[in-house]
């Protein structure tokens, strides 16, 4: 039992070049019409010299168009949507702290508060010199508004006290602001090391903040396609090594240049978090599928290569003459290699016939008798290209 596999194998591949020698027989007996045919497929493919008279018996199909579609893939790693490392803006003792590690906490809440009884006081001091200065002002208006005894010079320099002492105020109560680190938006905050009763100054740091309701991904992609890839692009992102499904994505932002080094640019993408199930500095592989545009999709038996590069042999129509097929040859440039077809770029539209079988025999010019596959044996033509395909690269293909 454990030859079977192979036995089988070499059966089927002998029946394969059993089916081939058929076919290239009846290909043969229908070229001894205008010639003789010997039994080697190889010899009467050697030995064949048609005249340019004589019609050639070939098999052709036509050429489909096809769009190409290709996948992309690269690595990235999150980001959250917005992410801060707090530090202390003045020098002080720590008196309170009002977080835990992971919790969320709002736009303006207090984390940490400093001593601030000079500032406290500093800020009473200002504000009681302010009333003071208002008060001045006020009585030198009073008494100005009844009759005329004050001068305008110190009426004046009553005006610009009051302004100086309300400076004075504002600049107290930015100081005592200072002594309490606040949230700057809504987000998760991480670990601190710091603890009650610890002096901080401007370099320690606090702890950190992120706003995960939205993972940023930045990832490369090839220069080439620095034209399909557009805002809101969709993008599959799956986490690295990882069984779970893909997460469906959206490109956000595109850099305004390509890298001389790796000719590649960075593009960003958008993943919702709302379920706040991934957590910045996830690595992601990232996936866009891609249409590069509609070719003409030909099997690929048809490409001949000559001295100057690829082309095929087209049955072209000879005008007045019912059903009259001649040959030409047409140069082509190929995109794309598929299952059993070419992608190209040719001076040919869909339709046109591409002869497949036979082309040992043709050329330029010669008359053509276009053959039916199934009468040759039971493989039946080639199946025609699908209106589009998909094909997995890497940016480095």
């Amino acid at each position: 039992m454990r030859y079977s596999n192979n036995a089988n194998t070499a059966a089927q591949a002998r029946n394969k070049q059993g089916e081939r020698k058929i076919r290239a027989i009846l290909l043969c007996m229908l070229l001894t019409v205008v010639t003789g045919c010997s039994d080697d497929e190889g010899t009467a493919q050697s030995n064949y010299r048609p005249n340019r008279g004589s019609a050639i018996p070939v098999v052709a199909y036509p050429a489909k168009i096809q769009t190409l579609n290709e996948r992309i893939s690269a690595i990235g790693t999150a980001r959250a949507l917005h992410s801060v490392t707090v530090f202390p803006e003045s020098d002080g003792l720590v008196t309170e702290i009002n977080f835990k590690a992971n919790e969320f906490v709002k736009a303006g809440d207090v984390l940490m508060a400093l001593d601030a009884r000079d500032e406290q006081l500093a800020l009473q001091l200002t504000k009681v010199r302010l009333a003071d200065a208002q008060r001045q002002l006020d009585r030198y208006t009073s008494v100005n508004r009844r009759s005329i005894n004050i001068p305008e010079t110190e009426v004046d320099a009553a005006k610009l006290a009051l302004e100086a002492a309300q400076i004075a105020v504002d600049t107290a109560e930015v100081t005592l602001a200072r002594r309490y680190i606040r949230a700057p938006f809504h987000g998760n905050v991480g670990i601190t090391d710091i603890d009650v009763g610890d002096r901080v100054d401007s370099a320690t740091l606090i702890t950190t903040i992120d706003d995960r309701s939205t993972l940023l991904v930045n990832f490369n992609m090839p220069e080439g396609f620095i034209g399909e890839v557009k805002i809101g692009t969709n993008v599959s992102a799956r986490l690295w090594e990882s069984n779970q499904p893909p997460i469906q994505a959206r490109v956000v932002a595109i850099d305004s240049r390509v890298n001389a080094t790796s000719r590649a640019f960075v593009t960003q993408a958008g993943i919702d978090n709302s379920s706040d199930r991934l957590r910045p500095g996830m690595a992601f592989e990232m996936s866009l599928a891609l249409s590069r545009g509609d070719y003409l999709a030909v099997p690929d038996v048809a490409v001949q290569w000559g001295a100057d590069g690829a082309y095929l042999w087209t049955a072209k129509s000879v005008a007045g003459q019912l059903a009259a097929q001649r040959a030409e040859r047409i140069e082509i440039q190929i995109i794309k290699r598929l299952d059993g077809l070419l992608l190209i770029e040719a001076d040919l539209s869909a339709g046109a016939l591409i002869i497949t079988e036979g082309v040992q025999s043709v050329r330029e010019g010669l008359a053509l008798k276009l053959l039916d596959p199934t009468t040759l044996d039971g493989e039946g033509p080639l199946k025609p290209a699908q209106s589009s395909t998909s094909t997995d690269v890497t940016p480095n293909d």
